[in-house]
């Protein structure tokens, strides 16, 4: 079987979305991630301002409430700076330069990307279908995707269904990660 994974910008972006976990976090509200990170950054020190406030007029439980909220916001953007940037950076390098493969060839035994990549089916330990992208992650806890078209992908799940490789398929986005339990996993 050989298919030409084609995958548009619109694809990428819902691709770097659900890689980068964007669908649990409520982004809808300010539109983006960084509309988000930046009502953060500005909200943090003001309800820091308004939380001494509370504390100076004597409403120790607003005071309280705001703090709390405060060190949460302080404890995200500590954490963004130290690991969420950094994978963020990484999924959109990897959405972006490596999930476009020019071919992709399958026979019963492996799956062959650009000429250059082989994966046999005894070292891919599971396989996703969410919106005519697969997911296939192996034995070595790493992830490669492509996308196909829809007859490509019931001919593709006749294929994986005779490997043995455990198979789901997916409506919604999912937590890819979850499956990978260590190391790296692009």
């Amino acid at each position: 079987m050989h298919i030409k994974s084609i995958v548009s910008d619109e694809d990428r972006e819902e691709l770097e979305r659900m890689l980068s976990l964007g669908f649990i976090i409520p982004n809808q509200l300010f539109k983006t991630r960084q509309k988000s990170r930046m009502i953060i950054y500005i909200f943090t020190p003001v309800e820091f301002l308004l939380s001494i406030n509370c504390y100076l007029s004597e409403s120790y439980l607003m005071f309280g409430i705001g703090i709390g909220t405060c060190v949460a916001c302080v404890a995200w953007i500590i954490w963004y700076q130290m690991i969420g940037k950094n994978f963020e950076k990484n999924v959109h390098e990897f959405v972006w330069g490596r999930s476009g493969y020019e071919t992709v060839d399958i026979d019963e035994n492996a799956i062959k990307i650009d000429e250059d990549q082989i994966y046999e089916f005894k070292n891919i330990d599971r396989m996703f279908l969410y919106k005519n992208f697969f997911f296939f992650i192996t034995n070595e806890k790493k992830i490669f995707i492509f996308k196909t078209t829809d007859m490509e992908s019931d001919e593709l799940i006749k294929i994986i269904k005779t490997t043995g490789i455990l198979f789901e398929k997916k409506e919604k986005p999912f937590n890819i990660y979850k499956y990978c339990k260590k190391g790296k996993s692009f």
